[in-house]
């Protein structure tokens, strides 16, 4: 059609010599302008000698925009920060690029992203930075920016403190009530071992929210009041009792909940908010 087209235009009175030279700067084969002009091959190739054939224009593709490249995008300019970025800001990225499904059985956000997607992102990032010669930082919550090492020394040292701590309540508690304490044999020390290992494990349970399991504290310490109501053999254990469902009872169905930020909600419905305020009241 469009070398019809062509063929028409010529018709004017340009002579054939112009329209030759015109079409082969316009990126015409010398195929095509045989076809246009009727000329024979030697005529078209002598009338074009020394014009270039233009180079073809390539195409610009469009990028197929997808969640990892978008985050990838996003994230690489915060974490070339001076400060790098940090854990909630690279999680809020992820939960806005992959977003989350509210799961109506458990009443949470699920989310459409795991750790092996944030291991490629950072990946994926870290490549970025060593193509265009820069460093990017990716930064846990906890660290001060104005006094990274300070505040990591400080932690480190109460983290030193608190185990110290641990560990002597835990001797004293077996100095106190060690199992089998009067005998002198393989069995006794083997049970005194595994009795000192499950007491550091049921102290930090009882201290640390969500240590070992998601069990609520409440539910340990009340499995533990009857543990040891029965061996005491005090009179209320020792009356029937029914059986206990240690699970709390749970709807069937949670409605999911109108929010702005699916982040936020999905930080809500995990009880890190309410953790914080408890922190600072």
């Amino acid at each position: 059609m469009e070398l019809i087209t062509i063929a028409a235009r010529n018709t004017d009175s340009i002579p054939v010599e112009e329209t030759v030279i015109e079409l082969r700067k316009g990126g015409m084969s010398i195929a095509n302008i045989m076809i246009v002009t009727g000329l024979a091959e030697r005529k078209v190739k002598y009338l074009t000698e020394g014009i270039a054939k233009p180079p073809k224009v390539k195409k610009v593709g469009t990028k197929v925009q997808t969640p990892f490249a978008n985050t990838v995008e996003r994230v690489f300019p915060l974490a070339r920060r001076q400060h790098g970025i940090r854990d909630y800001e690279l999680r809020n990225i992820m939960h806005e690029e992959y977003r989350s499904e509210w799961d109506t059985t458990t009443g949470n956000y699920v989310s459409n992203y795991d750790q092996s997607t944030i291991k490629r992102v950072k990946q994926k990032v870290r490549l970025r930075a060593t193509e265009e010669d820069c460093n990017v930082l990716f930064v846990m919550d906890w660290v001060d920016e104005a006094a990274p090492t300070a505040g990591r020394k400080f932690l480190e040292a109460a983290a030193a403190d608190l185990m110290h701590r641990i560990e002597a309540h835990t001797h004293q508690y077996m100095e106190l009530h060690a199992t089998r304490w009067r005998e002198d044999s393989e069995e006794a020390d083997l049970a005194q071992r595994k009795q000192l290992y499950s007491v550091e494990n049921h102290l930090l349970k009882m201290a640390v929210k969500g240590y070992g399991g998601k069990e609520p504290l409440a539910l340990l310490l009340e499995r533990s009041i009857v543990l040891t109501d029965l061996l005491e053999g005090t009179p209320d254990s020792l009356m029937p009792v029914e059986k206990v469902d240690w699970q709390d009872e749970k709807p069937e169905y949670y409605p999911e909940p109108i929010g702005i930020n699916p982040f936020l909600d999905f930080v809500d419905s995990q009880g890190w908010l309410k953790e914080v305020e408890d922190t600072f009241t």
